[in-house]
């Protein structure tokens, strides 16, 4: 991956989210009032470490079906509400808990460039092992509808973790590609959804391509959806489609919440 362009986005997406002007689909009713989804702050153990976790939980109760998001190389820090959590928030109100995992904490990285991702990438992949058996093992989620979503570095390392974890139902993938080092070793994979932007600038629309085109070779389930226009973040109305898309994809037998 390119990592200085990367940090180049992060720089700038920082910026923009300080004067107020990104702003994340909600998925609402254009006519309902709902409360933000508000989550709780929990840890996972793995290799030592205590691994933040944020829990978005649907406003019903039961069990649901889940999804384990993974941010970017950028990192999660308290500067302002990452892509990932604000994508949490929307899928927790249409039924689905998600799990934010800070999986930085486990190796001390603040953000994470290409030497850093290289060394500490099957760390990461162990991490999120141990995060599917913690989410697993709660009352609240159907153990055999576990996802895994994840923007840029984290679709990337998505890759790894459902390649080596049978338990993993399901991928959605922004901003992916193929690591090298893996291809040999791939022997599965679940069903796969893709999204990304003919004008990302970051992960270039061939790394996805050439992604798509390996799995479906080795005939995997895969689809791949590319927004005409869009860049490595996604505009408002690119987003609402991609999570009506993941909505279906990850739980496609899950009832649609009224609106409130």
């Amino acid at each position: 991956m390119i990592a200085d362009a990367r940090r180049a986005v992060f720089s700038a997406l920082v910026l923009t989210l300080g004067a107020g002007a990104c702003r994340m689909p909600s998925l609402r009713s254009p006519t309902a009032v709902r409360l933000p989804v508000e989550s709780e702050v929990t840890f996972v153990e793995s290799d030592g470490h205590r691994i933040r976790v944020d829990v978005y939980q649907p406003d019903r109760a039961g069990r649901h079906p889940a999804v384990i998001l993974l941010h970017g190389s950028g990192g999660i820090h308290a500067i302002s509400p990452s892509l990932v959590n604000r994508y949490a928030e929307v899928l927790a109100e249409r039924g689905i808990i998600c799990f934010v995992v800070h999986y930085f904490d486990g190796t001390g990285d603040f953000t994470a460039g290409d030497s850093i991702e290289s060394a500490n990438y099957f760390h990461w992949v162990r991490e999120l092992h141990d995060a599917v058996t913690w989410v697993r093992a709660r009352s609240d989620v159907r153990q055999n509808q576990i996802g895994l979503m994840g923007h840029s570095l984290g679709a990337w390392l998505a890759v790894g973790a459902a390649a080596a974890d049978a338990r993993v139902a399901r991928i959605v993938l922004l901003g992916s590609g193929l690591e090298p080092f893996l291809a040999d070793s791939i022997k599965r994979m679940p069903p796969t959804l893709m999204f990304h932007g003919d004008k990302d600038d970051v992960v270039p629309l061939s790394d996805a391509d050439h992604l798509a085109a390996f799995l479906r070779a080795r005939r995997f389930s895969v689809q791949y959806k590319v927004y005409a226009g869009e860049g490595h973040q996604f505009a408002d109305s690119a987003a609402t489609d991609m999570l009506e898309r993941t909505v279906r994809f990850l739980a496609p037998d899950l009832k649609r919440a009224p609106a409130r």
